[in-house]
């Protein structure tokens, strides 16, 4: 394997970060989804952990060679084919392993479900999603629905799931009640949320522009979904639905008048104004923002700038995995390791 199906993947910048961020859903949304943990691929992991990715993807494939019914081998094999951005490798390697997976099949059939919803092959993602059994796999069978403007058959998934713990029933009450509201706005909503949830979020975010404007003055929800639109459109390449809708905040939420500039700071970044953004987010610092707040814009606003030398003066002397890989990204190359918590993506850092 050459070196260079490794550099510059963005994939595999995002996959370092954890094994559950690859696979496209959060680790509280799918229960035992992590790395495979068994004696059989314990070097490997070790190879994987020390951001050695080509000597992992090589162990994995001797490993798949020696051990074709191992369900262990197959999942870590087919993360790697991920990381390499071999979507359709991935699921053909998962596929293979059905017949023997046992009790284990639900997982195959979750992660198969990711990698279709990756591949926007939304159809697949439902028929493995729903075949799991999981909660998670449910939850993106309801959004699928609702994209495909089936509100009753979503309803009716997401009724049952919201006795669910964690982020999947609070999801599915979320969606329930904007569905459950009689508010065409508000099933509207739902309906560009299932968008962005599935990864259409610049059309998720310009189908929202109007329904979050839509909505009653009097609404108590509406200076809170023009904080998120805006957010979510800024980093979609839609800074001017993300500006459109700013300008139609008449009063921020209290105590998140910082969040609307920072906001706005993201969207001067994503315009190509990064002075500007640079200046918003110094102003914010000083006037006593909240520093976890004002370090996710920072690290939010770094991420949509080309530029190095702006990049490291967006993010100053913050470190953390995302402040890492926007100065990768914006080539700062031999400063990210240092902004990069210990493990393996400052591990990978420091081998590029």
């Amino acid at each position: 394997m050459k070196t260079s199906q490794w550099s510059g993947s963005s994939l595999v910048r995002v996959g370092l970060v954890g094994v559950c961020v690859t696979w496209m859903v959060a680790c509280d949304m799918i229960p035992g989804m992590g790395t495979p943990g068994p004696e059989i691929v314990k070097d490997a992991q070790e190879t994987l952990s020390s951001g050695d990715l080509p000597g992992a993807a090589a162990q994995y494939s001797k490993l798949a060679g020696e051990n074709p019914g191992s369900i262990e081998v197959a999942v870590g094999q087919a993360y790697m084919q991920v990381l390499q951005g071999d979507l359709d490798g991935a699921d053909a390697t998962l596929a293979a392993t059905e017949e023997v997976a046992g009790e284990r099949l639900s997982e195959v059939k979750m992660r198969r479900a990711i990698i279709a919803r990756q591949q926007k092959d939304f159809e697949a993602m439902k028929e493995h999603g729903l075949a799991s059994g999981m909660p998670a796999g449910r939850l993106l069978a309801a959004e699928l629905h609702l994209i495909n403007l089936e509100s009753d058959e979503a309803a009716a998934i997401l009724r049952e799931l919201t006795g669910e713990q964690g982020r999947v029933g609070d999801t599915a009450s979320e969606y329930l009640n904007m569905l459950d509201s009689g508010d065409q706005i508000l099933t509207g909503l739902a309906e560009a949320t299932a968008l962005w949830s599935l990864g259409d979020r610049g059309p998720a975010s310009s189908s929202a522009e109007e329904l979050v404007k839509g909505l009653p003055e009097d609404d108590d929800s509406k200076p809170a979904r023009i904080l998120l639109w805006s957010g979510r459109a800024a980093t979609s390449g839609e800074a001017a639905v993300a500006a459109s809708l700013l300008d139609e905040l008449s009063f921020p939420p209290q105590g998140q008048a910082w969040r609307v500039q920072a906001t706005r700071a993201i969207i001067a970044a994503a315009q190509g104004e990064v002075d500007e953004s640079i200046r918003i987010l110094n102003a914010l610092e000083a006037g006593g923002a909240p520093q976890d707040g004002l370090a996710d814009a920072r690290a939010t606003a770094c991420a949509l700038v080309d530029d190095k030398k702006k990049a490291k003066e967006i993010v100053g002397d913050l470190e953390s995995p995302a402040v890492a890989r926007c100065l990768a990204r914006a080539g700062a190359s031999q400063l990210a390791p240092a902004r990069s918590p210990d493990g393996p993506l400052k591990t990978f850092l420091e081998n590029q």
